[in-house]
């Protein structure tokens, strides 16, 4: 089913709006409760994500109105994003119907939900961030020159996130010397606008950009911790999971709710109240399938963002969470994790989840940037642990910067930790053909040698099983 609507808001991007693909998909779907057909299903679902994922090419009139666009009136709809010199936001345009990506002085940020009005210029974005915004119903960037607030936006929830978000963001910055401080805002609330290009490319180099993209990852790391602090005080795993849904759902709400937390968050719900049912006797624990749970994570987020089956971000979130939960099964069962030794075997655990991913990913990171990072999966074994270390020193460090003191150890932290970690990946960056280029087609090739292995290895499994 999320294969489906995901191949339907995929094709629905390159197809004109038409009612005859909504009515398709309503027969479809209705033939299939009627006669309990999945194909029937499985083509309904395709329906509907055409329909879901098409209408991003704006009227030609419009366009040209945007074009001469100099001055605009519209409603913050986004965390606005603190970059080195301007503050970014979405701004919804009630007017022209559809919305913007301003980007603001520094000193001029606003909040979520208040009214602006901003003099300035529109700019069409050429190539591949053009469609990636379109792709998010984001119809170009407006660059702000002057603002003025017009009206401020109520509380409510989102706001109330934007405050919390902008006082961590403070609170690690007073506590942090500036030279360590940025990368922590990066890898606690995804704030990467305010790393400096160099550090950016040195990631990217490496072959751990993933690390500044907060995902499942970083979600996993912080829930890890919570999880073992909550069990100092004996509570059943059921409650836990309970407690932990909580400091998930504001975590998600406090970095600006990104696909890969969202999918992550979902997972780990899912995987909660199985646990629960479980613990009350409701279900078998062997009828958790953590691949239904991904699915059933693909399926909700496009019907929310319909537009991101074609987004890099959501393949590669979706396609290495597939690859570890497929491919962990072999090593978890296989008797060379069994011989390894209990100290060495987090260590195996790290490398083998790390090639899953990557091995999953390859093909569309070559294709999407025409080069494979071949150190990746072992500076993960490295980098990932390093990580998690920085993460949970900076979550340390905040609840004590209200005191004065908390600068001493956040000047050690980051002398021992943040520093040369930030030097191991500039190492990494620069060692000889950390990056290969790869042919155009390299992703095509990849998928069919990935098709054959794939069907080599299932031939041989059911040959040991009859």
């Amino acid at each position: 089913m999320a294969l489906a609507l995901g191949a339907g808001c995929a094709v629905g991007g390159f197809l004109p709006a038409s009612p005859w693909l909504l009515l398709g998909a309503a027969a479809a779907l209705a033939a299939a409760l009627l006669r309990r057909s999945n194909v029937l299903l499985w083509a309904g679902l395709f329906c509907l994500g055409t329909v879901l994922g098409g209408g991003d090419r704006l009227p030609e009139r419009l366009w040209a109105q945007l074009l001469l666009l100099r001055q605009v009136r519209g409603t913050v709809i986004s965390v606005p994003e603190r970059h080195e010199r301007v503050v970014s936001c979405v701004l919804g345009v009630p007017s022209l119907g559809v919305r913007l990506l301003a980007y603001l002085p520094l000193q001029d940020a606003p909040s979520p939900g208040d009214v602006v009005r901003l003099v300035g210029r529109f700019e069409a974005p050429p190539g591949g961030w053009g469609v990636y915004l379109r792709r998010r119903g984001i119809a170009g960037t407006f660059w702000a020159e002057e603002i003025e607030s017009v009206e401020e936006g109520s509380g409510g929830i989102p706001r109330v996130f934007y405050m919390l978000r902008e006082w961590t963001l403070d609170a690690i910055g007073r506590t942090w010397p500036t030279d360590a401080g940025p990368l922590v805002q990066a890898l606690l609330l995804g704030a990467r606008g305010v790393l400096g290009r160099d550090v950016k490319e040195g990631f990217r180099r490496a072959g751990v950009a993933h690390l500044l993209a907060l995902s499942g990852l970083h979600l996993g790391i912080v829930v890890y911790g919570l999880w073992k602090l909550l069990g100092l005080f004996r509570l059943r795993p059921g409650r836990r999971y309970l407690l932990l849904f909580l400091a998930v759902g504001l975590y998600i709400g406090l970095v600006g709710g990104r696909v890969s937390l969202v999918r992550a968050g979902i997972m780990f719900g899912l995987l909660g109240l199985f646990w629960t049912l479980w613990e009350r006797g409701a279900v078998l624990r062997d009828w958790y399938d953590p691949l239904q749970a991904l699915s059933a994570a693909a399926f909700l987020v496009l019907l929310l963002w319909p537009r991101s089956a074609m987004d890099l971000g959501f393949q590669l979130s979706f396609v290495a969470t597939a690859g570890i939960v497929l491919g962990w099964p072999a090593w978890r069962d296989s008797p060379g994790r069994a011989k390894l030794p209990r100290i060495l075997r987090p260590a195996g655990d790290l490398l083998w989840v790390s090639l899953c991913a990557q091995g999953a990913t390859m093909g569309l990171v070559g294709s999407a940037f025409g080069y494979i990072s071949p150190y990746g999966i072992v500076a993960n074994l490295l980098l990932i642990p390093w990580t998690g270390l920085i993460i949970w020193a900076g979550l340390s460090l905040l609840a004590l910067s209200p005191f004065g003191f908390a600068t001493i150890p956040a000047g050690l932290a980051a002398r021992y930790l943040v520093l040369p970690y930030l030097t191991a990946v500039d190492w990494l960056a620069e060692l000889p053909g950390a990056q290969l280029p790869v042919g155009r087609y390299f992703g095509l090739w990849y998928a069919f040698a990935a098709l054959v292995l794939i069907s080599l290895w299932s031939w041989h499994r059911s040959r040991n099983l009859f």
